[in-house]
């Protein structure tokens, strides 16, 4: 397989990595919203949390067909990037400089394993 192909594959893999990383986050969020909420409307919230977090999976399943698990797998780590700014956003969770820090961490991270992942397409 030649190097562009092959980058082509990794740009699809991280892709649907990202995916797989928001559609979690989504999950939980309606999680945290169920648990917070009560009856039907709890219960509701709780199943479209699993629908979320499950079609995750299997975007992340199928994300590993085109990369390495050591490129991808933690890049599902973004999915703690965006929970914060959700709970931001939805729960009027605070945003401090240690949850920017550790947010602009793993940002940094994941912007390094794809990086690396491209030099070894090439």
């Amino acid at each position: 397989m030649d190097a562009k192909k092959k980058q082509q594959k990794l740009s699809l893999g991280i892709l649907l990595i990202i995916i797989a990383a928001t559609l979690s986050s989504l999950g939980q969020l309606a999680w945290k919203f169920g648990a917070d909420g009560s009856g039907s409307y709890a219960v509701i919230l709780y199943v479209i949390g699993f629908i979320a977090a499950g079609a995750g999976m299997f975007f992340m399943m199928a994300g590993f067909r085109f990369g390495e698990v050591s490129i991808l797998q933690p890049m599902m780590s973004l999915g703690f990037a965006l929970s914060i700014v959700l709970g931001a956003v939805f729960l009027n969770e605070s945003i401090t400089w240690y949850k920017l820090l550790g947010t602009g961490f793993i940002v940094a991270g994941s912007i390094l394993l794809g990086i690396e992942g491209n030099e070894g397409a090439a």
